[in-house]
């Protein structure tokens, strides 16, 4: 008996053991002050988002407050650096790194479970990783991606071989398949798809390699095999006329495109794969803030709204307001969002750092002399880097 009564005991402590640790520890409570520039047509949704918050934690209540989007930064930083300011900002993701240099918002990595981070897109989660912190969750994604029409290119090109076939193919008429971007915005993501990247985690240039020379030889292939274009509005006019079956774009033309030529005649695909990889395209978030000024029970209630705000239901409420999910899992009744969700899955984060401003005119001076003059693509990319490593050394210095 004393044999039975012990072993119980045991099991009750184990299970009292798992059950603290299945905790999320004491339910928020009090305000949350909330700023953000939303839309007019987005706010119906953030409300319902708050409601639903609401009934779970009916102990916190809000303080919702508009600002205009060329406003909201600046009025946030002043608020913060002066002990005010929301409990939560809602904002652009190139914020971000500076308002965290600042001590003006959380690193909320400590706050965020494992299994919790691993159910945001990883693109989109690199965006709100700096220094080693996480400085925000992104509520929202958008970003560059490969749209077909299914009329001029029935199936998708699954490898690069495959689309550079398409690629190289004849036009019918004036109908071609492919009409290919290699503006750096729009192909600068292929690098680190193919197993290359642009840049070190601090910045420094990574692209002068082997990899680099790879991918700058693949962009001259687009232009000289088929129908090219280097930062330019053809591709997306010859799209929408029905006269070319692939082009790469931004997700934010989506609409656009599906009025042109029928949402039933569109696809955007996954990036096709190669022998490295697989091709990709650089994801944009918008993201969600906690204060730095947000401790204790604000620093618990704000943490439990974005913990909130991404998970299924808060991510498929958003969906009405035409944002695209930053988790797997959710169901999009959309069919072009869902894609968007897939090709999402292969995309790269857009570097939201400073150093970032170091390397726009140095890799357009760079492609355009590779691409249009034939220029030696390993001696091109060494310039570019020396280039933007003097560029980066007066960034640093004025910080």
């Amino acid at each position: 008996m004393f044999k039975k009564l012990g072993a119980l005991l045991v099991a009750l402590l184990v299970l009292s053991v798992a059950l603290a640790a299945c905790s999320s520890g004491p339910a928020p409570t009090g305000n949350i002050t909330l700023w953000h520039s939303w839309k007019e047509s987005e706010i119906p949704a953030l409300n319902e988002v708050i409601a639903a918050f609401q009934a779970k934690y009916p102990e916190v209540t809000f303080d919702v407050l508009y600002v205009p989007f060329d406003d909201l930064r600046g009025k946030y930083e002043t608020a913060v650096a002066t002990g005010g300011g929301p409990t939560v900002l809602i904002g652009a993701a190139d914020w971000g790194p500076a308002l965290y240099d600042a001590e003006l918002i959380a690193d909320v990595s400590d706050l965020a479970k494992s299994g919790f981070l691993k159910t945001i897109n990883a693109a989109a989660l690199g965006a709100v990783q700096y220094k080693d912190a996480l400085i925000g969750l992104p509520q929202t994604i958008k970003g560059v991606v490969m749209f077909r029409n299914k009329q001029i290119v029935p199936t998708a090109p699954a490898t690069l071989d495959d689309l550079l076939k398409l690629h190289s193919a004849a036009p019918k008429g004036d109908v071609y398949n492919t009409d290919l971007e290699a503006g750096f915005f729009f192909s600068a993501a292929h690098l680190n798809g193919i197993g290359g990247k642009l840049m070190e985690a601090n910045g420094d240039p990574a692209f002068s390699s082997a990899k680099g020379v790879e991918w700058a030889q693949m962009l001259a292939t687009f232009g000289k095999t088929g129908l090219g274009e280097y930062y330019t509005d053809n591709d997306v006019n010859l799209f929408k006329a029905g006269k070319a079956g692939i082009i790469i774009d931004g997700s934010w033309n989506m609409t656009g495109l599906a009025e042109a030529i029928g949402a039933a005649n569109l696809a955007i695909d996954p990036w096709p794969t190669t022998s490295g990889g697989h091709l990709s395209g650089y994801v944009q978030t918008e993201n969600i803030y906690l204060s730095a000024n947000a401790l204790d029970a604000a620093e618990t209630a704000g943490w439990a709204f974005m913990e909130f705000f991404l998970g299924k239901d808060a991510q498929t409420t958003l969906v009405k307001a035409g944002h695209i999910p930053a988790i797997a899992g959710v169901e999009v009744a959309d069919p072009l969002m869902e894609q968007t969700v897939k090709a999402f899955e292969r995309g790269t984060a857009f570097p939201v750092i400073p150093e970032m401003g170091a390397y726009w005119e140095s890799m357009d001076n760079a492609l355009k002399s590779i691409l249009n003059e034939g220029a030696d693509p390993a001696a091109t990319l060494k310039t570019a880097s020396d280039n933007i490593t003097a560029k980066i050394k007066e960034i640093r210095a004025g910080q």
